[in-house]
């Protein structure tokens, strides 16, 4: 009954990497990013914060279907390029269209 690729982590990081690709791709995306940039360079070195602080602040994407995706690209090109390391904490989200779930805590490390 267990399909193969339903538990091939190589192939779901390859799809991560595909949707980190598309998520990019729209105009509305491509202004969350440069307001998503100034959060982030107000931030000092030390400096925790979640997504809800970001999304707070900057608002999400106005456009696409996906457009939640867009902030899960933005932490992870941020974690892949060395700029924050999750804390280990993870906190309640505030967004009532998150319906409680959790978020990680993010800290700015560089």
């Amino acid at each position: 009954m267990n399909d193969a690729l339903e538990f091939d982590f190589g192939e779901g990081k390859r799809l991560r990497d595909n949707g980190i690709a598309m998520a990019g791709s729209s105009r509305g995306v491509a202004e969350f990013n440069h307001a998503a940039g100034q959060f982030f360079f107000a931030l000092k070195v030390g400096d925790t914060f979640t997504p809800d602080d970001l999304i707070r602040r900057v608002g999400l994407p106005d456009e696409g279907p996906n457009r939640n995706n867009a902030v899960g690209a933005w932490f992870l090109s941020l974690a892949k390029g060395g700029f924050i390391r999750w804390t280990g904490r993870v906190v309640k989200s505030e967004r009532t269209d998150r319906h409680a779930g959790a978020n990680k805590e993010w800290v700015r490390i560089k």
